[in-house]
């Protein structure tokens, strides 16, 4: 089998057609040049050099071998410095889950973007999914970073890092012109009987099941209303005076043109985490980015 250094050993003598100037600048002796290249031609079963005393040309063979070689050693090296770079965390896939309207935080999406400034040849791989499916994707190796709104126990975080981003709270959307829009803040009593835009409780998540419970502990029943798979349906929705909606600051912060109001019941806040495989590099940088590290 040809060896990558044989490969090298030829490219110098056929580019110096000399074998004492091709060993000083491979920095080898010439007896061990001459070896390497014998044994080259030998397992190839072609003469890759006329030698005579008036010097060394390339053959026909050795002509065609030479452009093949320089390909071979540039995509050897190109290979090297690849696996370098991957292992720095600078090229690569970087693959991050998410929950429901977490993506719109402006922290992560703003460590996400300098990250991705630090290191242009990154390719991102994107997938949604209830926080429970996200933690558990991490936990396997199957996503390297996860953004979740959730209030989960300790122990479904086990085997993950875990980076606090704080709590937001929740805001009413309502289109221009609503009977509410006065109000500094909308309690749930006061949507009684308002179409709610929900995420569809197929999908699990928090959002939902917290506002579920709010309206269950106001004693609110949440019999009319309308599942929305998307924030930027709902958003459109409320829009055209379909219905409201309740979502979390930071994807409150995108309804343009709409009525935003806090939510006046206690407790209406979402915790935020960024859930990440330690030993990554690219998952720990984008972490100490979040975390407002340099």
């Amino acid at each position: 089998m040809v060896e990558l250094k044989q490969i090298q050993h030829f490219i110098a003598v056929a580019e110096e057609l000399n074998f004492r100037r091709a060993a000083e600048r491979l920095h080898i002796t010439q007896p061990p040049l001459s070896q390497s290249i014998k044994a080259l031609e030998d397992t190839m079963g072609v003469r890759l050099f006329d030698r005579n005393t008036r010097g060394v040309r390339l053959t026909k063979a050795g002509e065609v071998f030479l452009g093949q070689s320089r390909d071979l050693l540039r995509a050897a090296q190109k290979s090297v410095q690849a696996a370098k770079q991957a292992a720095r965390g600078e090229v690569g896939e970087l693959r991050i889950g998410y929950s429901a309207s977490a993506i719109f935080s402006e922290r992560f999406t703003k460590a996400l973007a300098q990250l991705l400034a630090e290191r242009p040849e990154l390719e991102l791989e994107l997938c949604s999914g209830n926080a429970l499916m996200q933690v558990a994707a991490v936990r396997s190796g199957d996503t390297d970073v996860a953004l979740l709104r959730a209030g989960l126990r300790e122990e479904s975080l086990s085997g993950v890092s875990v980076c606090h981003l704080g709590d937001e709270p929740l805001y009413v959307i309502l289109p221009p012109g609503h009977r509410l829009q006065a109000r500094s803040s909308i309690s749930l009593e006061e949507l009684d009987g308002e179409r709610l835009l929900l995420q569809p409780a197929v999908q699990r998540t928090f959002l939902r099941r917290q506002l579920e419970a709010l309206a269950d502990a106001a004693g609110v029943p949440l019999d009319c209303f309308l599942e929305v798979p998307d924030i930027g349906s709902t958003l459109c929705f409320v829009r055209a005076g379909i219905g409201l909606t309740i979502l979390p600051a930071s994807a409150a912060s995108v309804a343009h043109n709409l009525v935003v109001r806090p939510l006046a019941e206690q407790e209406a806040s979402q915790p935020l985490l960024m859930v990440y495989r330690e030993g990554s590099p690219l998952s720990e940088r984008l972490y100490e980015l979040v975390d407002g590290r340099r």
